[in-house]
């Protein structure tokens, strides 16, 4: 599923524009960026090694590869047992 019909389906269920997602989801990334967390921080540097604040775009794409990384683990986990 591409970024674009992400937002889209955010926006249909939310009653809002799909410009307001995007605005609000940046918004968040900025915050996200401020926190002092070190398991945070070494996430942000994975996605923006220069420390600027990533497009809605880009971070979908990091935060969907993430996910799936971490699924793909859990799966090779549990048949390893």
């Amino acid at each position: 599923m591409t970024t674009k019909k992400i937002i889209k389906q955010i926006a249909k269920r939310e009653g809002v524009t799909e410009k307001q997602v995007e605005k609000d989801m940046q918004e968040a990334i900025r915050f996200a960026m401020a926190s002092l967390n070190p398991d945070a921080q070494k996430f942000w540097q994975q996605i923006s090694p220069d420390g600027s604040e990533p497009s809605v775009d880009i971070f979908l794409k990091a935060i969907s590869a993430e996910v799936l990384k971490r699924t793909q683990e859990k799966v090779v986990v549990k048949y390893k047992k």
